[in-house]
């Protein structure tokens, strides 16, 4: 291996030391594939044939060989100072025909061993701009077909390996596009890869436009429903402070609401957990003043009535206010848990009321609703609500549940 390739293997490795565990079930790609790639050298009306063998983005050096001149260092934003017009790859027809196929989503895992020895060496260059080098297509083309095929240690390895913010400066937003997309798939497919994921996360900017919000949300709302809800806590205080700068922004309430839903299931799990051990109840107790403080912000100014985050808000004081009932229930006082259990029933029916069948938290309000009137004796109740649930929702978890719950309730 060259100095060249040592010297940008050195580099880019130092910059994601913490996704090299992730990446040991793949074959180290940039090492295995390293090589010169053969171009056209343009400099000034001519062109001369050459390769490129490599390129330190730190120092922002293009180490490069052309015939008749030997190898020579180019400084990667100076290249018109040095009379350098740019450089011309030729990609091989094989290549070509398979990343075609690829691009229009015709994908095959079997072609992959082929095509790989070249886009290794063709993605070492992606920080030279496309305006001189024109592979950003085709590698942008490698990488979506990579998590299309959900192959996302192989994507996770390459994508955590490139200059997100310099491809995003070059106009290549997709790259971070699809770091988004990568780490949201690996979430949904494996929830002990978030931690992993969420390392990726870390390279991409988010941007204050709508586009960046709805992709962020999109992730956050990932590990929420794998039930990793500190990790979504945490992204989503990522992205709150930034879609609050957008006045009018159609994300602001939910990403303001969801933390707090994430809080009362912490707290739900903690509470459970204290009653074996007492060392949990310190922890539960903070993470229920939170979720108590937080409550009381949002309803200083609450959702529009007309909004779909209303009914949100709706199940969040209703989960709220259950809590409060199992807290009087753990300590014998029925009357203050039957109270609160009205309440929460009253909450929660508020919301679902104004809701619409695709909200995602719709089925959960009404589960909790059914819940709710169980407590209090109102079995006829829940079973309606059990069987709307099994209709709306038919072969969902929602409907499995509610066909639990129906088959336990007593006969009437």
């Amino acid at each position: 291996m060259s100095k060249y390739f040592s010297i940008f293997i050195v580099s880019i490795f130092s910059l994601a030391p913490q996704w090299s565990l992730y990446s040991q079930a793949n074959q180290d790609y940039f090492k295995v594939h390293a090589g010169a790639l053969p171009v056209k050298i343009f400099v000034g009306s001519a062109s001369k044939l050459g390769s490129l063998l490599g390129v330190d983005g730190q120092k922002g050096i293009i180490y490069a060989q052309m015939e008749g001149a030997g190898r020579m260092q180019l400084e990667l934003r100076g290249l018109k100072k040095q009379n350098i017009q740019g450089f011309s790859f030729v990609w091989p027809q094989d290549a070509m025909r398979t990343l075609q196929m690829y691009s229009n989503e015709q994908y095959s895992k079997e072609l992959l061993p082929a095509l790989r020895p070249l886009m290794y060496k063709v993605l070492l260059f992606l920080d030279i701009p496309q305006q001189y080098l024109a592979i950003h297509d085709n590698c942008l083309v490698y990488v979506k077909a990579l998590i299309a095929m959900e192959q996302y240690n192989e994507a996770f390895y390459l994508l955590s390996r490139l200059n997100l913010n310099k491809l995003d400066s070059y106009g290549y937003r997709d790259f971070s596009e699809a770091s988004l997309e990568l780490a949201s798939k690996m979430i949904r497919a494996n929830s002990k890869s978030a931690k992993i994921a969420r390392a990726l996360l870390q390279k991409v900017t988010i941007r204050n436009n709508s586009a960046d919000h709805a992709s962020y949300l999109k992730l956050a709302d990932s590990l929420r429903k794998q039930g990793l809800y500190n990790e979504a806590i945490s992204e989503y205080a990522r992205l709150g402070p930034i879609v609050q700068k957008s006045p009018g922004s159609p994300y602001s309430k939910i990403v303001e609401i969801w933390p707090i839903y994430c809080y009362i299931k912490l707290y739900e799990t903690y509470a459970k957990a204290a009653l074996k051990d007492a060392r949990y109840k310190v922890p539960a107790g903070k993470i229920f003043n939170t979720a108590m403080q937080s409550v009381k912000k949002l309803d200083e100014k609450p959702p529009e009535r007309q909004t779909n985050e209303y009914s949100l808000y709706k199940l969040i004081r209703a989960l709220l206010r259950v809590q409060y009932a199992r807290q009087f229930e753990q300590g014998g006082n029925e009357l203050k848990a039957a109270e609160f259990y009205r309440q929460s029933v009253l909450e929660v029916t508020e919301g679902i009321v104004s809701a619409r069948v695709g909200l995602d938290w719709l089925p959960e309000s009404l589960l909790m609703a059914g819940d709710a009137y169980e407590k209090l004796s109102l079995n006829e109740a829940a079973m309606n609500v059990y069987k709307q649930v099994s209709i709306f929702y038919e072969g969902s978890k929602w409907a499995v549940e509610s066909k639990k719950r129906m088959d336990a309730l007593p006969a009437s």
